[in-house]
């Protein structure tokens, strides 16, 4: 799973702000909350409830349907207990058009601010409406919590504030609505923008429609972490792994579609001069979306990848750590001639040529020696090296001047003994993947202890040693 899809407070922050600096024109719809003539003594919040399945982070919103009548159920904890069982109601924009739905059953979970609220539609208008208001962004879908006191009626919007998910991203709620998959109709329309031409689709339905895609997708940033990309790395080593070729390193990554407004504004005044009452409206999906990405052994189709044309791309892959290297130092690469973490996602519409769309995986450079804050790691990665302590036989003759008896080695919380019958012997040593990431250059310094052992019984210790060899003489 990848690391942001299990993080959904942050990739829905992220996916909503990206969607109002390029989609801004669903700012026209505000959120549409009932005025509150006297506000509560507490702020009251609303949240919808999270569960783990399987792993995952879930929100606590599920569909369902018997064939003939469809159902939503959502999960919500009150920040406080109310005197009363709230109204819950979503609300949302059908085409310029505020629209309800109530929901019909509220039932309250303990502990008491807790609740379970249950949408029944009877409709198939309905259920549309209602598959529309939770995935599409111009829709401007939110939840509303309503309170009845004594000084009238009390709003709560709960969080998300709007209620968006990319049926990519959030498949588990869509299951008891989701429809046949629709076919949009579309005519071919080509726009011209400084000396460049644009593809667009019109709406053969509704032809005061005019869909368009995204210029690129770049690294998404994380508003609430100084702006911080959004790359997640990760090490994982193979049983009794001894070398870097035993390890492998995953990068976990979510792009966010970029829009040039002034490309979209020029396209609108030229459509309008067709259409007089058109709109630019953008894809969200396609029918088939094919991400290639540049990667060491070449052009590689990234098959595991969630996209969302409106939303974005949550995605991983995984390399050799021995080719880390070359991989971190490509994200610093802004030279339009390199190959490594650029590519394209093609875009392909039935009837119509694909369109690629370019990929480009990019890190400014304030970054380049801050590695450490992107490696994401819930346990420690440790390969194996064996160490030999060499002891000389000598040494050990009852003849010489001090016979040694025997001499105890201590080294990373092991102990080893050598005598005359086992002069030499080798321990595995834990040696951190981290530390030979971030340090690749530095030798490896293996400290230990030693204490020799005299046969007249004398005793001599040397503790802290210090040794850049794989094999030790001792003493």
């Amino acid at each position: 799973m990848n690391t942001f899809l299990n993080d959904l407070v942050t990739l829905n922050k992220v996916i909503l702000d990206n969607a109002r600096k390029q989609f801004p024109d669903s700012e026209a719809s505000h959120l549409r909350n009932r005025a509150a003539p006297v506000p509560m003594a507490d702020e009251l919040l609303a949240d919808v409830g999270t569960e783990i399945v399987s792993g995952e982070t879930r929100y606590q919103i599920a569909t369902s349907n018997d064939g003939t009548h469809w159902h939503m159920i959502v999960d919500l904890v009150l920040s406080r207990p109310v005197p009363q069982i709230p109204y819950i109601v979503l609300t949302f924009d059908t085409f310029g058009k505020v629209e309800e739905m109530i929901f019909n059953q509220i039932l309250q979970n303990d502990p008491p601010n807790r609740y379970r609220a249950q949408l029944d539609l009877n409709l198939l208008i309905q259920r549309d409406a209602l598959l529309r208001a939770l995935s599409d962004y111009g829709a401007q879908t939110t939840l509303v919590v309503a309170i009845v006191t004594d000084h009238g009626l009390i709003n709560t919007v709960t969080s998300p504030k709007i209620f968006y998910f990319a049926e990519n991203y959030y498949p588990y709620i869509y299951q008891g609505i989701l429809p046949p998959p629709p076919r949009l109709q579309l005519t071919f329309i080509s726009l011209a923008y400084g000396q460049v031409w644009y593809q667009y689709y019109q709406d053969y339905v509704r032809k005061n429609y005019l869909y368009y895609l995204p210029d690129t997708f770049l690294l998404a940033t994380n508003a609430t972490d100084d702006d911080k990309p959004m790359l997640s790395i990760s090490f994982f080593a193979t049983p009794n792994a001894t070398s870097l070729n035993d390890v492998n390193v995953v990068f976990d990554y979510f792009l966010s579609p970029k829009v040039n407004q002034a490309r979209i504004a020029n396209a609108t005044v030229q459509f309008t001069q067709m259409e007089p009452e058109g709109k630019l409206v953008p894809f969200a999906n396609a029918d088939t979306l094919t991400l290639q990405l540049g990667l060491p052994n070449g052009k590689t189709e990234e098959k595991n990848a969630l996209i969302n044309l409106q939303s974005g791309i949550v995605d991983s892959f995984m390399l050799p750590a021995s080719q880390f290297g070359l991989i971190w130092d490509a994200f610093f690469n802004h030279s339009p001639q390199k190959l490594l973490l650029r590519g394209y996602l093609a875009v392909q519409f039935t009837g119509f040529n694909p369109v690629d769309i370019p990929v480009m995986l990019v890190l400014e450079e304030k970054y380049q020696n801050r590695l450490p804050d992107f490696i994401k790691q819930s346990a420690p990665v440790d390969i194996k090296k064996a160490v030999e302590f060499r002891s000389d036989s000598n040494a050990y003759d009852l003849s010489g001047p001090r016979p040694i008896k025997r001499m105890l080695i201590s080294i990373d919380n092991q102990t080893i003994e050598l005598d005359i019958e086992h002069s030499s012997q080798s321990v595995d040593i834990k040696i951190s993947v981290l530390e030979l990431i971030l340090n690749p250059n530095k030798n490896l310094v293996y400290l230990y202890d030693l204490q020799i052992i005299y046969v007249d019984g004398g005793k001599k210790t040397s503790n802290d040693n210090k040794s850049n060899f794989e094999i030790i003489y001792v003493p």
